[in-house]
C-alpha cells in the first residue's frame, strides 16, 4: 500500500494580482500552428528572453516521478532544469511496491543498476482470516522480464541513489529550493533545435516564472509536482474523483532479521480490524485501518501502536521509525495535455493503495513521456505524437484505480455477515483441486499490455518485450535487455531485420540510430552460416514464440541472408560480425528480396511492441508514430485488456463485484 499527500484546495500558485492563466487546447493533429497561441506581450520584448529556449524540458517536482524523468531525458542527451521547492527528498518512506516492469525500467538508470541487490523480492502474496488463519495464498508467477515479480523497496535510499546518477548527467540542472509561480506559453518563428537542424519547424515554448523572480524557458514543461500541483491548477485543469473519508495508520518498524512467520505481502480481511502486513529492506510496515470512533492521535502514539503490534510481533524486539495516518483518493485530471504543459504521476492521477500501483503508475508515465518529446526535440515526429500519452496511459490508471477500489471494499469490510461470505468464498477458491496449484503458479497474472484501441491491431501490438536469457556465437550468455539501448529496435526472427526494409524504412531507422538483430530458436545457432547482423540463440524460445504469433503468416525460421556485412554503432565502422553489439549502423544499402526476409518486431523506445510483422515493414508501416500503424480507433473487444494490476484482484471482483 501506498499513502499519498492530500490534495490541498487552498494552495497558493499565482502571484498576487495577476490574472488567471488561460491556455490554448492542444493543437490538432498534423497542425504546424496553432491560431489561438499568441506571444505573450509582457514577454515580447523582455531583453532577458531569448528566442531560443534555455532548455528543452523543464520539469516541476524532484520527487521519483520528476527524477526518473529527468534521468530518462538526461540519458538522451536533452537539456533539462528541475525546479522543487525542497532541497533533500523526503527522508521516510511512503511507496514501498514496486512490480516487474517498473523494476526492469529502474535499473537502467544512472545510480539504480544495483536497485535489485538492495529490494526484498516476493513470489506471493497472503490473504488471512482473524486470527490469521490463511484463506488463500497468490503465487506471482514466473516473470518473462527478468526481474521479481514484486518486490518491497526503501523509497528514500532509491531517491538518494537515483539523484546521485543524476548528478553524473551534464544536461540536467537543478533549482532546488525553488518553485514555479507562473507559466507563458508562445511562439517564436523557426528558432527552435529542430529548425537549426533542418527537420521542421518548432514555433513554441514556454516562459517559466520562479518565485525568486527568475525566468526559464523551455520548449516543454512537464508537472511532476504532486496531488496538489501547482502547475495542474494554474493550467486550470480539474481533478475529478474521491477522496475517502476512511483513515488508516501505517507504521514502519525495523527489525534484526526479516520476520518469519510475516515473508509476504498480507491482507488481513478482519471485520473487527482489516489490515495490511508487508516485508521492506531492513524491515516491516502494518496499515491498519481506523474505526469510527477512534482518536487518530491515541491510535498513533506508542501505546496505541503497541497494542497493534502485540498481535503480530513482540514491540520491544523492533524499533518503530514512523507512524502516519492518512486517508486515499481515487482522482484522475480531466486533461493531462495543454499546450506545452503536461502532467505526470500524481499531478495526472491519485490512486487508492491497495495495488500498490501509485508510483508504477507515475514511473510509466515517466517512460511514455520520455520517447515522445526525444522524438519531437530531434524533429523525428511532430508534437501531435503527444496526443497518444493521455489516451495510452489513461487507460491503464483508470483501470488500476478501478482493480484497487475493488480490493478495497473487500478489504475494508467491517459488516461481520458480508465479511464471513467474503472469507467462505475464499476459503473455498484456495482449497479447490487444480485451482490451488493454479494459483499458486500465479494463474491470475496477465503479461503486461496496452489496450487495443491505442496500440493498433498488428499482432503483438501492445505487448511488453519479454528479457530473456540469449546465447552469442561465441557461446556466451546475457539477457535480452543488455542488448538494448533507450531506442527502437528490430529484431529478425532467424534472419536481418533490416535486409528487406525498403529505402523509407530503412532511412527511418538509421536517423533513429535503432538497435537490430536476429534470433533463432533454442539449437539454431548451429544452423546459422551466412549473417548480415548480430544473431542470439534465444535460450527458452520466449521471442521465437512472441515472433511466431499464430495470426502470422508461416515463414522460414532460418531465413539465410547472402552476405556479411560491417556492424557497428552508427556513425561508426568496426569491421566484422560483433556478437557481444546489438547496435548498427543501418547505411543504405541494396535490400535482399523480401522472399528471404524475417517476420520483424518493432519494438519502442519503451519497451512496448509497436507490432510484428511477417515481412519487413515498409515506410509506409513507420509514418513517425503519431498513430500507431493500423490504427482504427474502434474498439477491439480481443484486444482491448490492461494488465492485471494484482492478482488479488479477480479474486476481489469475485467476492464483490461492481454493481
Amino acid at each position: 500500500m501506498k499513502g499519498h499527500e492530500p490534495v490541498d484546495d487552498d494552495v497558493q500558485v499565482l502571484d498576487p494580482g495577476r490574472p488567471a492563466l488561460s491556455l490554448p487546447s492542444p493543437r490538432p493533429a498534423g497542425s504546424h500552428k496553432d491560431p489561438q497561441l499568441r506571444d505573450d506581450p509582457q514577454l515580447r520584448d523582455d531583453p532577458q528572453v531569448q528566442d531560443d529556449p534555455q532548455v528543452d524540458v523543464l520539469i516541476a517536482g524532484y520527487g521519483p516521478v520528476g527524477a526518473v524523468l529527468a534521468a530518462l531525458l538526461g540519458g538522451r542527451g536533452l537539456s533539462v532544469a528541475v525546479v522543487e521547492p525542497q532541497h533533500e527528498p523526503v527522508p521516510l518512506p511512503r511507496a514501498v511496491s514496486l512490480d516487474e516492469e517498473v523494476l526492469r525500467l529502474l535499473v537502467r538508470l544512472p545510480g539504480l543498476g544495483d536497485l535489485i541487490d538492495h529490494v526484498h523480492a516476493s513470489e506471493r502474496s497472503t490473504i488471512l482470516g482473524p486470527g490469521r488463519r490463511v484463506l488463500i495464498e497468490l503465487g506471482l508467477g514466473e516473470s518473462e522480464l527478468g526481474m521479481p515479480a514484486a518486490a518491497f523497496f526503501h523509497q528514500p535510499t532509491l531517491e538518494r541513489d537515483l539523484r546521485a546518477g543524476i548528478a553524473t548527467l551534464p544536461t540536467v540542472r537543478l533549482h532546488l529550493g525553488r518553485a514555479v509561480t507562473a507559466l507563458h506559453q508562445h511562439t517564436r518563428s523557426g528558432t527552435g533545435n529542430a529548425a537549426r537542424h533542418g527537420h521542421g519547424r518548432d514555433d513554441g515554448a514556454v516562459t517559466v516564472e520562479l518565485d525568486d523572480g527568475s525566468r526559464l524557458r523551455a520548449r516543454w514543461v512537464v508537472g511532476c509536482d504532486g496531488a496538489a500541483s501547482p502547475v495542474r491548477r494554474m493550467l486550470g485543469i480539474g481533478y475529478q474523483g474521491s477522496t475517502f473519508t476512511q483513515r488508516w495508520l501505517v507504521v514502519d518498524v525495523t527489525t534484526p532479521a526479516p520476520l518469519a512467520h510475516l515473508p509476504y505481502f498480507t491482507y488481513s480481511c478482519d471485520p473487527r480490524r482489516p489490515s495490511v502486513s508487508m516485508p521492506m529492506p531492513g524491515g516491516h510496515r502494518w496499515e491498519w485501518m481506523l474505526l469510527p470512533g477512534e482518536d487518530p492521535e491515541q491510535m498513533a502514539a506508542p501505546a496505541g501502536v503497541r497494542a497493534l503490534l502485540r498481535p503480530w510481533v513482540d514491540p520491544d524486539q523492533v524499533q518503530v521509525t514512523r507512524t502516519a495516518v492518512y486517508t486515499f483518493h481515487a482522482r484522475t485530471a480531466d486533461r493531462w495535455r495543454r499546450g506545452r504543459v503536461l502532467l505526470a504521476g500524481d499531478a495526472a492521477h491519485s490512486m487508492p493503495p491497495f495495488s500498490g500501483q501509485g508510483l508504477g503508475a507515475g514511473v510509466r508515465d515517466a517512460a511514455a513521456l520520455a520517447w515522445r518529446l526525444d522524438e519531437i526535440l530531434r524533429g523525428l515526429a511532430r508534437d501531435d505524437l503527444l496526443d497518444s500519452y493521455e489516451r495510452e496511459r489513461r487507460r491503464h490508471v483508470e483501470t488500476v484505480i478501478a482493480g484497487s477500489l475493488r480490493i478495497g471494499r473487500v478489504l475494508q469490510t467491517t459488516d461481520p455477515a458480508l465479511s464471513r461470505l467474503t472469507r467462505t468464498l475464499l476459503f473455498t477458491l484456495g482449497r479447490t483441486p487444480g485451482l490451488r496449484q493454479a494459483l499458486r503458479g500465479g494463474a491470475t497474472q496477465q503479461r503486461p499490455r496496452l489496450p487495443g484501441r491505442v496500440a493498433g491491431p498488428l499482432p503483438g501490438a501492445g505487448l511488453v518485450l519479454p528479457n530473456p536469457r540469449l546465447r552469442t556465437l561465441d557461446g556466451h550468455r546475457r539477457q535480452l535487455d543488455d542488448l538494448l539501448t533507450d531506442g527502437w529496435t528490430l529484431i529478425g526472427l532467424g534472419g536481418d531485420p533490416v535486409a528487406g526494409l525498403d529505402p523509407t524504412a530503412r532511412a527511418w531507422a538509421d536517423r533513429r540510430g535503432a538497435t537490430a538483430f536476429a534470433v533463432v530458436p533454442p539449437g539454431g545457432l548451429r544452423a546459422v552460416a551466412e549473417v548480415t547482423c548480430p544473431v542470439f540463440e534465444d535460450l527458452d524460445g520466449t521471442l521465437v514464440r512472441l515472433l511466431t504469433a499464430p495470426r502470422l503468416a508461416r515463414v522460414s525460421p532460418l531465413a539465410r541472408v547472402s552476405r556479411v556485412s560491417r556492424v557497428s554503432r552508427v556513425g561508426q565502422g568496426s569491421p566484422g560480425v560483433d556478437g557481444s553489439s546489438a547496435s548498427r549502423a543501418l547505411a543504405p544499402r541494396p535490400s535482399a528480396p523480401r522472399v528471404n526476409a524475417p517476420r520483424v518486431a518493432v519494438v519502442r523506445p519503451d519497451r512496448f511492441l509497436l507490432g510484428i510483422f511477417p515481412t519487413p515493414p515498409r515506410g509506409t508501416d513507420l509514418p513517425g508514430f503519431a498513430t500507431p500503424a493500423g490504427f482504427r480507433d474502434t474498439p477491439r473487444p480481443d484486444l482491448d485488456q490492461v494488465d492485471c494490476t494484482d492478482s488479488v484482484d479477480l479474486i476481489a471482483a469475485a467476492a464483490n463485484p461492481s454493481p
